[in-house]
C-alpha cells in the first residue's frame, strides 16, 4: 500500500558511540556552531490575546476569560488569575494542563444580573508538552460564571468560576498551529506522526527547540504501544541555533545515543529531526551528541522514511460496478489492466482494497452474498497477475470492507497485514489466504462498524455504535493487537457513520447531525477541531466513506474523497458529485445497476 514501511537502512559506516552513516550521505565532522534561535518559514502571527479591562460587559468578559489560557503553559494560570476576583485568584490551581472545551450552546445572560451561564463539554486536555489528550466521555455541564466589581479596582472581574484551567475549542483553533513531531515504529522501519499544538505565541525563532524539547519528551500516550521514544534520559544540549550555511545544528546529551546504539541509530536520529523540524527545511543537518564532535550529513535522504511522502498527487481509481471491479476515466493508468486480479476472477466481487509496495501489488476482495460470503486475497510483483486465495479461518457471513494496513517491500506475502470485520469484530489476514486471526484488544467499544489505517500502517481509526475512536496497531509481537481505544469527539455530529484518513493528520468524518441531517466533516485526529466539507446531504444515512489522503509535503492539496448513501455512490468536492456508470472504463450503463463501493489504489 502506499502505507508501506519503508526498509531499514544499511549502514556501512561507524563513528564515535557506534554512530552509523549511510553511504548515500556526504558526511563530514565539523566544529562547534552558533547559539542563538533559528526562526521558522511560514508562522502566523498571533492574534492579539484580550485582557480583563478591555470589556466590562458580563458575556464578553467571560469569553474573553476562555480565552486567557492559551500561550505559554507555564504562565497560563496566571494570565487566567488576572480575570478573577483576588480571593478567587488566590485559590486557583496551577498548572499548565488546560481543559479544552466546547460549547453546545450560547451563553447566557439577563440584563442586570452578574451571572452568565455557559454550558461546555470538556472534549480534552492540553498538556504543556503540546499534546492533546481526548477526554473520557461525559455530558455537557452548565456553569454560571458570576461577574462583578472588586472593591478598590477598576472594571470588572469574574466572581466565581469553576476551579480549573480551561478555554474554548475555538481558542485552540485561533491561537494555536499544529506541528507534527514523528517517532520511529517498534521495528524502526518507518516514522509515525504524532499530533502536537504550538503556541502561536511562542517567538518563531524559539520553536525549533521547543519541537526538540517534544522528541526529548515522551510520545503521545496512545501512541505508545506502536513507537519507540528517545533512549531514557535524552535531552538537548544547548538550543537550536540560527540557521548558517543552510545548516540545520541539534546538540543533544550523551544519552541520546547510548554506547553501544545500532549502526542505525544515528541515521534514523537524523530523519527524525528532519522530519520533525519541517516545515524548517535546510539542505545540511549537525548534530552533535555529548562531547563527541558534530556529524554533518549533506543533502541526506530523509523524506521516504514516511510513508506519507510517498502517497501518489493524483491517485488511482477504482468502482464496482455489476461485481466486478473498473477503473474509472481520467484517472492514472485507466487503461492499463485492473491490478493483481486476473480477468477471469473479476466477478461477483462486492467489497475491495488494492494496495502496493514498491515491488509488489496486494488485493483483497470479498465475494459473494449473505452467508456465502467469502474473503479472497492475491499478490504479485508489480504488472503481474495471481489467482484469487480464499483466506481460511472462519471468515465469512458479515463481512466489512477490508483494508491493507501494511505492505512491505520485499517478496513475503505473510509480511502483510490487511483487516476485515466479521460481525462486528476485527481479524487480521495477509496475503497468503492463511487463516484470519481475530485481533485482539482489552477494552473494545462494541461492534465495529467501520475503520481505517493511517499512511503510517500503525494509527487506526474506528466506527463503533456511532461512536468515534481511535487506537494504534501493535504488529511487533506474536499475535497482532489493537491498543486500548480513546474516543474522540468530532464537532457537530450526533452520530458517527463512516471514517477515513485524508492526511497524516486529520480524518475525513461522515454522521448525522442533531436535525438528522448528514454531512462530511474533515476533522483534525484528536477530534477537537473541524471543517466542513459538505454541510448537508440528505437524510440518507452515510453507511461508507473512503479517502486518499493528502501528502505532508503538499497538503494544500485536498484529499480526494467518496461517500456511499442508500445505492449512490458520490464524489465529495465543493458539492457532493454522484458517481455514474459512464465515468467507468469498459462499462456499458444498464437500467437500475449503479457503481458501487469506490476506492484507490493505496
Amino acid at each position: 500500500m502506499r502505507r508501506l514501511l519503508c526498509t531499514a537502512v544499511v549502514l556501512a559506516t561507524l563513528v564515535a558511540g557506534g554512530c552509523g552513516i549511510p553511504d548515500e550521505s556526504d558526511v563530514t565532522i565539523v566544529d562547534d556552531g552558533p547559539s542563538i534561535g533559528v526562526s521558522v518559514p511560514g508562522v502566523e502571527d498571533p492574534p492579539v490575546q484580550p485582557r480583563r479591562e478591555d470589556n466590562d460587559e458580563p458575556k464578553a468578559l467571560v469569553a474573553n476569560y476562555l480565552q486567557a489560557a492559551a500561550g505559554d503553559p507555564e504562565t497560563a494560570a496566571d494570565r487566567a488569575r488576572a480575570f478573577l476576583a483576588p480571593d478567587k485568584a488566590a485559590r486557583f490551581p496551577d498548572g499548565g494542563d488546560i481543559k479544552v472545551v466546547r460549547e453546545t450552546e450560547a451563553s447566557l445572560h439577563s440584563p442586570g444580573e452578574a451571572g452568565v451561564t455557559i454550558k461546555i463539554q470538556v472534549v480534552g486536555t492540553l498538556k504543556a508538552n503540546g499534546v492533546l489528550e481526548p477526554a473520557a466521555p461525559s455530558d455537557p455541564k452548565a456553569y454560571e460564571l458570576r461577574v462583578g466589581q472588586v472593591a478598590g479596582r477598576s472594571g470588572q472581574f469574574i466572581l466565581d468560576a469553576p476551579q480549573m484551567l480551561m478555554m474554548t475549542d475555538q481558542t485552540l483553533q485561533a491561537y494555536y498551529s499544529q506541528r507534527t513531531i514523528y517517532w520511529w515504529n517498534t521495528a524502526n522501519t518507518g516514522l509515525v506522526p504524532d499530533v502536537r499544538y504550538m503556541p502561536l505565541s511562542v517567538p518563531s525563532v524559539q520553536q525549533p527547540t521547543t519541537v526538540l524539547s517534544w522528541l526529548t519528551g515522551a510520545p503521545a500516550p496512545w501512541l505508545d504501544d506502536a513507537v519507540n521514544p528517545l533512549p531514557q534520559g535524552s535531552q538537548a544540549a544547548a538550543n537550536v541555533p540560527a540557521i548558517s550555511n543552510d545548516t540545520l545544528q541539534i546538540s543533544l546529551n550523551a544519552q541520546a545515543l547510548p554506547q553501544g546504539s545500532d549502526p542505525g541509530a544515528l541515521d534514523r536520529l537524523r530523519r527524525q529531526l528532519q522530519w520533525s523540524m519541517r516545515p524548517l527545511v535546510t539542505s545540511a543537518v549537525e548534530i552533535k551528541i555529548g562531547h563527541d564532535d558534530p556529524v554533518r550529513t549533506e543533502n541526506g535522504v530523509y523524506l521516504d522514511s514516511n510513508a506519507a511522502y510517498r502517497l501518489a498527487d493524483v491517485p488511482e481509481r477504482f468502482a464496482l460496478y455489476n461485481g466486478t471491479i473498473h477503473r474509472l476515466k481520467e484517472s492514472p493508468h485507466e487503461t492499463d489492466p485492473v491490478p493483481v486480479i486476473k480477468p477471469a476472477a473479476n466477478k461477483n466481487i462486492t467489497t475491495a482494497a488494492l494496495s502496493s509496495s514498491s515491488t509488489r501489488a496486494y488485493a483483497a476482495v470479498v465475494t459473494g452474498t449473505g452467508d456465502a460470503r467469502r474473503l479472497r486475497v492475491a499478490q504479485a510483483p508489480l504488472g503481474e497477475q495471481a489467482d484469487l486465495q480464499q483466506v481460511g479461518g472462519a471468515l465469512k457471513g458479515d463481512l466489512g470492507v477490508p483494508v491493507w494496513a501494511q505492505t512491505p517491500d520485499g517478496d513475503d506475502p505473510a509480511a502483510a497485514i490487511g483487516l476485515i470485520t466479521m460481525d462486528g469484530q476485527i481479524y487480521s489476514f495477509d496475503a497468503t489466504g492463511a487463516a484470519a486471526r481475530r485481533v485482539g484488544w482489552q477494552n473494545p467499544p462494541g461492534t465495529v462498524t467501520g475503520l481505517s489505517v493511517a499512511p503510517d500502517g500503525h494509527r487506526v481509526v474506528l466506527v463503533s455504535g456511532g461512536r468515534l475512536y481511535r487506537a494504534v496497531l501493535n504488529t511487533s509481537g506474536d499475535d497482532i493487537t489493537l491498543s486500548d481505544p480513546e474516543r474522540v469527539w468530532p464537532p457537530d455530529l450526533a452520530t458517527v457513520t463512516a471514517v477515513a484518513w485524508n492526511s497524516e493528520s486529520s480524518l475525513a468524518v461522515a454522521g448525522m447531525r442533531t436535525n438528522n441531517r448528514y454531512a462530511v466533516l474533515d476533522v483534525t485526529v484528536d477530534g477537537t477541531l473541524a471543517t466542513t466539507r459538505l454541510n448537508d446531504i440528505g437524510a440518507e444515512r452515510v453507511t461508507y466513506l473512503t479517502a486518499y489522503p493528502s501528502t505532508p509535503t503538499n497538503p494544500e492539496r485536498l484529499a480526494s474523497e467518496w461517500y456511499v448513501a442508500g445505492r449512490d455512490a458520490w464524489d465529495v468536492l465543493s458539492e457532493p458529485v454522484k458517481v455514474q456508470a459512464d465515468q467507468l472504463v469498459d462499462v456499458t450503463p444498464q437500467p437500475g445497476v449503479n457503481p458501487a463501493a469506490p476506492f484507490f489504489l493505496d
